[in-house]
């Protein structure tokens, strides 16, 4: 084993993750409150994250903490696992890391910096400032923002646009899957999520996600919805293109699964699309 990833996995074993808490990173709790019990399924009778993007040869979906996560039917179900496992582990280290500022740009700087510790090459990794409101922004609301932001970024391919706008146009329109997404997106006057495809480049898995971060002049109760024609706030976006170096992601999964399943909770939701 080479010394690399001999300290890769170190750096698994010694990664704190935040914890679940009960009532609020429940999926049985989210949905309860949101007067429905119709897809509470556990992630103990699922036995593999990777499962929530459905099967290979289809196109998928799931929100994993604050990131809504689409697939390419090209993935097999070990690429999806690994995707799974990788985001809801950056994730929860994150959310430790980040404490209070979780709806920040620092929140997401520590799950890029702990995404690359296992096993994500750096392709591309830039942050922009926007600014809207009822003057600025023809959107209603922030999905609308979103999707427009998405349909027209270069980082995306066609193919890679419209599974990203479907993902998010099924999340919104699903009041329970909407709740489980807000307990990790929603902080009062700030609030922010990613959106993420996951592909197959030359024979590699590739991730590219955009992150949105509001900072709103008032508070927001869901920030995939709120409308943005009565509120100003100042947005911050984060493009990041990663490839995996299968290698490390081989030699670290049963680690991080491990890690994982100590303080095994729902940050997966998967997201008919």
């Amino acid at each position: 084993m080479s010394d690399e990833i001999t300290s890769l996995l170190a750096y698994v074993e010694s990664a704190t993750l935040a914890p679940i808490e009960p009532g609020l990173h429940s999926r049985a709790a989210c949905l309860t409150a949101a007067g429905s019990q119709e897809n509470a399924v556990a992630l103990s009778e699922v036995g593999d994250r990777g499962k929530y993007f459905g099967e290979p040869g289809n196109d998928g979906a799931a929100a994993i903490g604050g990131t809504l996560v689409s697939v390419l039917a090209k993935l097999t179900g070990q690429n999806r696992t690994d995707v799974a496992n990788s985001l809801e582990f950056a994730s929860r280290v994150a959310a430790k890391e980040a404490g209070p500022d979780d709806h920040t740009s620092q929140y997401w700087e520590e799950f890029k910096k702990s995404l690359f510790q296992i096993g994500w090459l750096k392709q591309k990794d830039e942050w922009s400032k926007d600014f809207v409101d009822g003057q600025t922004s023809s959107s209603e609301n922030s999905s609308d923002y979103v999707i427009t932001n998405v349909r027209n970024d270069p980082l995306y391919s066609e193919a890679e646009k419209s599974i990203v706008i479907r993902a998010m146009e099924s999340l919104r329109s699903q009041a329970a899957k909407r709740a489980f997404f807000r307990r990790f997106t929603a902080g009062g006057s700030k609030g922010s999520y990613g959106v993420n495809v996951a592909t197959v480049n030359n024979g590699a898995l590739a991730l590219r996600f955009s992150v949105f971060t509001f900072n709103c002049n008032a508070a927001v109760d869901d920030y995939l919805i709120f409308n943005i024609k009565h509120i100003k706030a100042d947005v911050q976006k984060d493009n990041v293109d990663v490839a995996a170096n299968q290698r490390t992601i081989d030699s670290l999964r049963s680690k991080i699964e491990a890690k994982l399943d100590k303080t095994a909770g729902d940050y997966i939701d998967g997201v008919d699309i």
